[in-house]
Formats: C-alpha cells, sequence, structure tokens
C-alpha cells in the first residue's frame, strides 16, 4: 500500500510542468544566481515572520547582531557581545556600518529594533524569543546594554537568529505596511523587486561588513513541486535548490553536473493537533491517533531513510539536550483502538489533516491516513497552498495541521514558542501548568546539565498528553549546479553572501 502511495505522488508530480516558462540561467552573466525555493515567503519583515518558508531568504537581506557557524558556535556579527553578569549584555556594534538605505547602525537603531519586537501592539513572534528583557538602552554610540530581569541561557543563539536581525527604523517609518514587501535591512543583498508567488530579486549591498558578496544578483524563484525543482536545476535554469526531495537524492548524487549536501537538521516535521475542538480537545482522542501512527515507516517512505525519527521536539543535533530514551507506543491500532473505547468515544472518529500542496507532505498525510483508518478514525485530508500554512495555523482552522519547524541551535527554541500558554507558535492551544513552568525555569538556568533534565523531562510529559504529532528529525537536503561554490547550515537557511560560481 504504501509503495502504491509513493507512486501516485510521483505520478502527480509527472503531470506538472517540468520547467521554468523561460530559460533563465544566467541570462544576466556568471553573476545572477538563480535559486529554486519551496515557497514564496509570507512577509519578508522579521519582526513578523513566522512561517518556515522564509527560511532560505531571510538571511541574504538581513544580518543579525551575532552568527551561527554551520557547526553551531557563536561569532560576531554587526556587533560583539559581552556580559558583566548573568543579567547584563553589552553589544558592542561595528563602525561606520549603514542599513541598505544609508541610515547608521548604531545604537539608537538597534535600541529601535527591540522597542519594535518588544511591543506587544505589533505582534511580533520575536516578542517572546527574546525572553525577560526588563531595558534596552543606548549607552554609547555604537554600544547598546541590555538588563534582563532573571537570567536567559539562550539570549545568545537568539540573537543570532530572527530577533537579531536588524532593520533600518527609517525605513519603516517610511514605508509603514510597505515595509513588509519592501524590506530594508544590513545583510548581503538588497531588495530590488518582488513579484509574489514569482520572483524575488535581490542586488548585492556593496556596503556589507563582510564585504560586497560574490553574485551580484540573486533570484529567488518560488517552486512549489519537489520534482520541478530539481528537474530545474538539472536543465540549469536554477543553480540552487532547496527542500530536496528525498525519493530524488540517489539520482543527484548519480549525476555528474550536481552536488547534493546533507546536514543533520535542527528542526522536526510534525503535526499539531487542535486541542481547542472536537475530537482532539480529549486527551484519548489525540493518545490514540498518535499511538496508530508509526513515525519509521514516514521516514522510510517518504524520507527515503534521510534524517530520523521522532518523538519529541530535540533532535539528535542538539546532543546535549537529546533524549534517545525518549519512545512512546507508535504504530499500534489496537492499543489506540482501544484508548478510543476506554474513552467512551464511538468509531468512526472523523478528521480532516491538513497539509501543504506538495507531494512530499500529501504522501506523509495518505500514510497517516492509512493508519489512523485501521485505529477507528475516518480520516480526510484538506491541500492547501504553502503561503495560507501560517493563517491556518494562527486561526486554528484545523482538525491536525501540519506545523513544521526550522529549528534553533538551543532546545528552548524548539519547545518555550510551541508549547507554553500563549506561544506564539502554540497552534494546538496545548496548556500544562506543568510543562509551563518546565520551560521557562529552562531558559532562566545556566548550567547546562539541569536544563537538559527539565526538557527530558517536559518532552515525557508532552510525549503523555500528545498535542502533536512528531515524525521525523528531517535532513537538511540541498543541491546545486557543481560550477556553485557554497556552505550549508544545518537549520536550511541559505546564507549567499558566502557563495560564489567557480
Amino acid at each position: 500500500m504504501l509503495r502504491r502511495t509513493l507512486l501516485k505522488g510521483l505520478a502527480a508530480s509527472a503531470a506538472l510542468p517540468l520547467v521554468l516558462d523561460a530559460p533563465f540561467a544566467f541570462a544576466n552573466g556568471p553573476d545572477t544566481l538563480d535559486v529554486a525555493i519551496v515557497s514564496d515567503p509570507v512577509t519578508l519583515d522579521p519582526a513578523l515572520m513566522a512561517s518556515f518558508f522564509e527560511l532560505s531568504v531571510q538571511y541574504n537581506i538581513f544580518e543579525p547582531l551575532l552568527n551561527v557557524t554551520p557547526d553551531l558556535k557563536i561569532e560576531p556579527g554587526l556587533a560583539e557581545l559581552s556580559a558583566p553578569d548573568d543579567k547584563t549584555y553589552v553589544l558592542q556594534l561595528k563602525k561606520d556600518l549603514t542599513f541598505h538605505d544609508g541610515t547608521p547602525v548604531d545604537a539608537k537603531a538597534v535600541k529601535a529594533n527591540f522597542d519594535r519586537m518588544l511591543d506587544p501592539a505589533t505582534g511580533s513572534p520575536r516578542r517572546s524569543e527574546l525572553g525577560p528583557i526588563g531595558k534596552v538602552e543606548a549607552t554609547g554610540p555604537l554600544e547598546v546594554t541590555i538588563t534582563l530581569t532573571a537570567p536567559y541561557a539562550p539570549f545568545a543563539q537568539v540573537l543570532a537568529n530572527r530577533a537579531g536581525m536588524m532593520v533600518s527604523p527609517t525605513a519603516v517609518e517610511r514605508l509603514g505596511a510597505d515595509f513588509a514587501t519592501k524590506a530594508v535591512g544590513a545583510g548581503p543583498y538588497k531588495v530590488v523587486s518582488w513579484d509574489k508567488n514569482s520572483k524575488l530579486v535581490l542586488e548585492a549591498f556593496d556596503g556589507y561588513w563582510r564585504g560586497a558578496p560574490a553574485i551580484k544578483t540573486v533570484v529567488f524563484r518560488p517552486i512549489t513541486d519537489e520534482t520541478v525543482r530539481v528537474t530545474n536545476l538539472r536543465s540549469g535554469t536554477v543553480q540552487l535548490a532547496d527542500g530536496v526531495a528525498p525519493q530524488l537524492v540517489s539520482q543527484i548524487k548519480r549525476s555528474g553536473d550536481l552536488t547534493l549536501k546533507e546536514k543533520p537538521g535542527l528542526g522536526f516535521n510534525a503535526f499539531s493537533f487542535n486541542t481547542t475542538r472536537a475530537p482532539f480537545d480529549k486527551a484519548a482522542v489525540r493518545q490514540a491517533f498518535s499511538t496508530a501512527v508509526d513515525p519509521a515507516i514516514v521516514q522510510r517512505a517518504v524520507y527515503v531513510g534521510t534524517g530520523s525519527v521522532s518523538y519529541g521536539a530535540v533532535p539528535p543535533s542538539i546532543g546535549w539536550a537529546f533524549d534517545k530514551s525518549l519512545h512512546p507506543a507508535r504504530g499500534d491500532a489496537d492499543a489506540a483502538k482501544k484508548l478510543l473505547a476506554d474513552a467512551g468515544v464511538s468509531e468512526p472518529v472523523p478528521v480532516a489533516i491538513t497539509v501543504t500542496n506538495s507531494p512530499l507532505q500529501v504522501r506523509t498525510a495518505e500514510i497517516l491516513q492509512a493508519q489512523a483508518g485501521k485505529a477507528g478514525f475516518k480520516v480526510t485530508i484538506k491541500q492547501i497552498d504553502p503561503t495560507s500554512l501560517i493563517t491556518v495555523l494562527r486561526k486554528k482552522d484545523f482538525d491536525l495541521c501540519m506545523s513544521p519547524w526550522s529549528g534553533r541551535s538551543d532546545p528552548d527554541g524548539n519547545m518555550y514558542n510551541y508549547f507554553t500558554k500563549g506561544g506564539p507558535n502554540n497552534f494546538a492551544g496545548y496548556k500544562s501548568d506543568k510543562v509551563d513552568k518546565l520551560l521557562k525555569d529552562a531558559r532562566t538556568t545556566l548550567d547546562q546539565g539541569e536544563r537538559a533534565k527539565m526538557y527530558k523531562e517536559t518532552q515525557q510529559i508532552i510525549a503523555d498528553d500528545a498535542p502533536m504529532l512528531f515524525l521525523t528529525f528531517p535532513a537538511t537536503l540541498q543541491a546545486s549546479r557543481k560550477s556553485l561554490d557554497w556552505k550549508q547550515w544545518p537549520d536550511g537557511a541559505l546564507r549567499l553572501q558566502f557563495a560564489k560560481f567557480a
């Protein structure tokens, strides 16, 4: 049955157009890089970004205050960070830096960025990520002092991610709502134009602190279908492809013209149960559905053995916090039926699974449909456009919905926003006093060993309560033409300031 499902998905892909409408490869010479991405961004504003699909674009427009290396070490970005004590951090900005519009990257601008992200009226997901900030002060022309109300272990990692991405306050004021489509940062590339669902054109920023990138123009092209992305890569229409489908890995490896890069990822592939309405407002029903599903089958049949099976939110790549002993019951239809019966829930239980309309996600949903169907669930599949995913999740307009996460280098980034009450990524509507306390204590504890214990305990509680169905820790799979020299990060974000054509 699983083989038939896979073949069905591949057949559906084959019905789609195989190449872009025009031959864009090197249309403007070898200084232009065309990149196939999974989906258009929802917004270009890093203060408001919340979608998994924005990851490949954002690091090219914006430069964080700190940077994370491919082996997850923290290094300076726009600033250097020091900590006089466990509740005080000082950012010393580099000299003579500007945003793309000429606005100085100074203490005043950085404070304006923090004020904007921390303002509840902005609705920024970064507010939660920034943790217990009490005060942000410009203590010198290029010095910013941040005072916390409690220790905050992930703070440096946070400043190397979206919350550390600085935008021009001048542009925010000038553009208003249009900033979301005409963003102005201090990253290696500046926005030239954005034709929604067609192409996002970026141009090298000569004032970038590392020096102007070698590649002068980058064009991001959203290509939803995984097979079409690789077909365009093989033809040379694009020279770099994000989101390589696992079933195409062996084909790419055999090609003499292509390079595949693979790293253990930081994130997870999972589905949120809507705990705020029937049928998943009952823990027993969530547990039954989870028990019926065998994530190992998903990993083998959909991800072709790449990555690893997931039972929680912390991947093996974050070794100090990964719990290899976490292994709740899975793939047992009889046990799932018993859970429903013991809870007095009559079969069949109608459930809709919401996924984006990519063959990979549809195949995953079909496997869940088949497995849960044996356990007393009547499952239908609802397909949506990738750019609609974040809206569906936020509105909780679903029974069970895919909730992929690109991941963070600290486990707090994989758990706090998903499982605390009111967390911006708590799409499940999950509420647990115990989990709330553990996650809040873990982010204010500086001892790594103690933090690891808290995260392992939290993951066990979450596995028991089942607000999310974890399936895999995906590998980061990306491919390029052999003529392109580039670096890969485990989070999948493309940092093209380091890329060049051979």
